[in-house]
């Protein structure tokens, strides 16, 4: 036997790894498939949804400022609305981009030391998210949940943040393909370059509502992902995907459940961006939810000076009822 042919210890820790998280979703994954048959959905889960909206009836009362109207309107007409910082105005957004700026250079050092790992996406760790907590602290801005809360028609859930340094390898992989997040009916995503993008260096790239309503014909099975060339009929270049090109600073408000999306393969430049999370406190499915690489118990830390309401938002695990509220989190990255 050749003592050369050996199967890398970096391989074997991925394969242990997949192997272990596969088996830990077994009872999520399980959950999923039962809560996505269509008799259990259509006679149970979505007629509970319909409740949940009518119940909570005063979201059209919420003084929302014309340019935060507008961005619900236009969640609510096409699932997308970009604007920027500036013209948001939003408390401590210069401590949120001195803080954002030192956590992208710590992303961009650690992405040149792993140049040969073959890791397109670089994801800010716990630790590093705590050690930048005004990063944290802008996404609960009580501007930004009326805004979504104004399109939800529900409280919401503040789920944290993920904060991604785009390597510019040109590789499709993960969220670099056309897919939909699992967490609810509906749900926002806000977006939030840190680097110029260009249609080279990876915009966010979200489909009208006339291609989406085709590719939920051909999500079969549901939450199906779609390759460029699974896809290549409906997304061609044109008017039938907005691709958010935008300087620094640029943000992106998305409906990331409702619609299909993707991250473009950056080519020429790496691209930084943070991604915050919201969606209902009675999400569709809360064993999805919970993806900011944050703990619960970071989590209260982070929110315990924040009024009620607002540390409501962030601890909305603690009111889940019904089996949502025993299922453990999924493991994988869908």
């Amino acid at each position: 036997m050749n003592s050369n042919r050996f199967i890398p210890e970096a391989v074997v820790h991925r394969l242990t790894n997949y192997t272990t998280q596969s088996l830990l979703s077994l009872p999520s994954d399980l959950a999923f498939w039962v809560s996505n048959l269509k008799w259990v959905e259509e006679t149970f889960l979505y007629p509970h949804y319909q409740r949940f909206l009518h119940s909570h009836n005063h979201q059209s009362d919420l003084p929302l400022a014309s340019l935060d109207r507008a961005i619900a309107t236009g969640l609510t007409q096409r699932g997308l609305y970009v604007t920027s910082l500036e013209a948001l105005g939003l408390p401590d957004t210069d401590r949120f981009l001195k803080e954002a700026a030192q956590l992208t250079e710590e992303l961009r050092d650690r992405s040149q030391e792993q140049i040969h790992a073959r890791t397109h996406t670089l994801t800010a760790t716990a630790e590093q998210l705590m050690t930048y907590p005004a990063i944290f602290q802008w996404g609960i801005s009580t501007r930004l949940l009326a805004i979504v809360e104004q399109y939800l028609g529900l409280p919401v859930a503040y789920d944290g943040l993920s904060f991604y340094y785009s390597v510019a390898d040109g590789q499709i992989a993960g969220p670099r393909r056309w897919h939909r997040d699992r967490e609810d009916w509906k749900m926002v995503k806000v977006a939030v370059y840190l680097t110029d993008v260009d249609p080279d260096s990876g915009p966010f790239e979200c489909v009208t509502p006339e291609v989406n309503a085709e590719l939920l014909q051909q999500s079969k099975p549901k939450y199906r992902r779609f390759s460029d060339l699974d896809a290549q009929d409906l997304l061609v270049e044109g008017d039938r995907f907005s691709s958010c090109i935008g300087k620094a600073g640029t943000v992106i408000f998305v409906d990331t459940a409702l619609y299909y999306h993707r991250g473009r393969p950056p080519i020429t430049h790496d691209r930084s961006a943070v991604f915050f999370s919201y969606f209902s406190q009675s999400p569709r499915h809360p064993f999805f939810c919970g993806r900011s690489p944050l703990s619960d118990e970071q989590l209260r830390s982070l929110s315990s000076s924040l009024p009620e309401n607002l540390k409501k938002a962030v601890r909305w695990k603690d009111s889940l009822s019904g089996l949502g509220k025993y299922i453990p989190k999924n493991q994988l990255k869908v």
